[in-house]
């Protein structure tokens, strides 16, 4: 469902028979340890990054950091696992390209087998004041019933320096068990869309409703002024009820992100252009080579 950074990543290397392990001057490089810390790479290293994340956003909620983006303990509350999963899958961000290791960097796609919901982002998850691009409005163990439908309008406001360019809605919840060797597993089918103007937007990159996944995502560019519906509708349910959490992000009034983001890496890693860069002029030597050969063989018969 989502990716999270597990390659060069630093963790604590144990060392059982030493006493007194400290940071070192400077970080090992990938693979290697050095005093306490080790730099290793894989999903043992990505899992944790999204567990920590998990946890933090627990945090946010409890500690009463929504919906202000400042911490008030009187805006305290238990969030549900539904709700953390949507607040996690809402804020992924695309990626351009995969890099398994052999120098190729090759493309990709939103909701592909390669990244799904993108890349975990929790500045682009939920608001604190001036250090995140969005402001997030959330609704928790809300409750439908077979055939109903809720819909909420959202307006974007810029007018307090936020300046994302994009809405977003997830909505999630925890499906009964599928019977084993199922195809299509899915039992309460619950679904998200958005409607601007005349135009409906459908999830998960779909043009239509999404009848597989327990987990729906919307995105669309979004103007100040601008006002967008947002309907959860309940094509099918088993049970008499299902409980669901939504989460919808954009500009909301909010102020903009004051943070220092020209060092992000995923925000200015070259490494797809100059990777498909390198592959275009391989294929353009590969050409030239090719018809040079072609043109001196023509030639050798002439004259030789």
């Amino acid at each position: 469902d989502i990716l999270a950074p597990g390659s060069s990543i630093l963790s604590a290397g144990g060392k059982p028979a030493t006493v007194g392990e400290c940071d070192p001057v400077t970080y090992p490089k990938p693979g290697k340890a050095d005093e306490g810390v080790v730099s290793k790479e894989g999903t043992s290293m990505a899992a944790p990054v999204v567990s920590g994340t998990a946890a933090l956003i627990r945090q946010y909620f409890v500690d009463g950091f929504y919906p202000t983006g400042k911490k008030n303990a009187s805006n305290s509350f238990d969030p549900s696992g539904m709700l953390v999963k949507a607040v996690i899958l809402n804020g992924g961000q695309y990626m351009r390209g995969v890099d398994n290791g052999n120098g190729r960097v090759l493309p990709v796609s939103p909701y592909d087998n390669n990244q799904n919901f993108g890349r975990i982002s929790l500045i682009d998850s939920l608001y604190l004041y001036g250090k995140s691009n969005v402001q997030t409005r959330v609704f928790d163990r809300e409750t439908i019933a077979q055939k109903g439908k809720k819909t909420m309008s959202f307006t974007v406001d810029k007018s307090n320096g936020c300046d994302a360019s994009e809405l977003t809605a997830t909505l999630t919840w925890f499906d009964q068990a599928g019977f084993p060797g199922c195809q299509k597993c899915l039992i309460d089918d619950l679904d998200l869309y958005i409607t601007k103007g005349n135009t409906t937007y459908y999830p998960n990159g779909l043009n239509k409703r999404d009848t597989l996944h327990s987990t729906e995502r919307v995105r669309i560019s979004s103007s100040d002024g601008e006002t967008v519906s947002v309907t959860v509708e309940a094509t099918n349910i088993v049970v008499w009820t299902r409980q669901y959490a939504l989460v919808v992000s954009g500009c909301f009034g909010g102020v903009a992100n004051e943070l220092d983001t020209s060092k992000n890496t995923f925000l200015n890693d070259d490494s797809y252009n100059d990777s498909t860069s390198k592959k275009l002029a391989w294929t353009i030597a590969g050409v030239v080579g090719a018809l040079a050969v072609a043109i001196i063989s023509f030639f050798a018969k002439q004259y030789w």
